[in-house]
């Protein structure tokens, strides 16, 4: 099978049923708001911790209707509809939410060097292990050779090189649910050179709205930068009426038409794989 063949299948089912995937986008989206909703307590100073009860409620909700997503589009491959009851299916919850924490767990394990990276970027900025300001200070300015700014740039282009590994991660499983919603796991031992692939050619459709983001954001790393060099960061970096409009904006017309095709790549490509292979057989 080549790749080619899978992106060619998603296109053609991404055009035929592009209403009912946007319609099952949206429940996706609405059952990660309820899941996050607790994070509404962070406005409230006293009630801060509450928002904690987001952690719970995401894997509860979210990991299982990501297992449901799966099965709705094997079913609309199979000449039905993914916008069914199927999607807040309760039906073998337990076996979804455990392939759900599962995979979590992996995603966390290749996110461990960012995670440790930044938390201690954080630690030494608070002031932790003994480290004051002006510490911090010449430790980045011996990074940069004499230039501060230089030198913590320098540590968070090495944190986001990290993210690479999250993003690698995420390719690897990116087809563990789909597999396991066919039933056949052993899908993946010949595929997972193609899924990485075609999830990283998924993120070529988000460069639109992430040029978006650039825009709209892009003072603020200017103003980042001119505090980094005084030390002296503001206490809110509050998004204007425009910048706004502009998020709003480019992610209804830029990323949630797309965002059902980047989810369908992995789902086809294990599906022709499939057919391809019962074919030789």
């Amino acid at each position: 099978m080549k790749s080619n063949s899978a992106l060619k299948e998603s296109l053609r089912l991404y055009k035929k049923n592009f209403g009912p995937l946007c319609l099952t986008l949206l429940v996706e989206l609405v059952l990660r708001a309820i899941a996050l909703t607790p994070l509404m307590f962070l406005l409230e100073k006293t009630l801060a911790p509450l928002a904690w009860l987001a952690v719970p409620l995401y894997l509860l909700i979210v990991l299982p209707a990501r297992q449901n997503y799966a099965l709705a589009l094997q079913d609309m491959m199979n000449g039905g509809s993914v916008f069914s009851t199927r999607l807040i299916s309760v039906e073998d919850y337990g076996k979804k939410l455990l392939r759900g924490l599962a995979g979590t767990l992996c995603i966390l394990l290749w996110s461990v060097v960012t995670v440790v990276s930044a938390t201690l970027l954080y630690a030494a900025y608070e002031g932790h292990w003994g480290l004051d300001v002006l510490t911090l200070m010449r430790l980045c300015a011996s990074i940069g050779g004499g230039d501060f700014v230089g030198g913590l740039m320098i540590i968070l282009a090495a944190i986001a090189a990290s993210v690479l590994l999250i993003l690698l991660g995420c390719a690897m499983h990116s087809g563990s649910r789909h597999a396991a919603a066919m039933g056949d796991r052993t899908l993946l031992k010949g595929s997972r050179l193609r899924l990485i692939g075609l999830w990283f050619l998924g993120l070529v459709l988000l460069v639109p709205f992430a040029a978006v983001v650039v825009l709209a954001l892009g003072d603020y790393a200017i103003t980042l930068l001119n505090a980094l060099k005084d030390f002296s960061f503001p206490d809110t970096f509050a998004l204007n009426a425009r910048q706004l409009a502009m998020l709003a904006g480019g992610a209804i017309v830029l990323l949630f038409p797309v965002l059902p095709l980047k989810n369908l790549l992995p789902a086809v490509c294990l599906r022709v794989f499939k057919e391809k292979r019962d074919a030789q057989a």
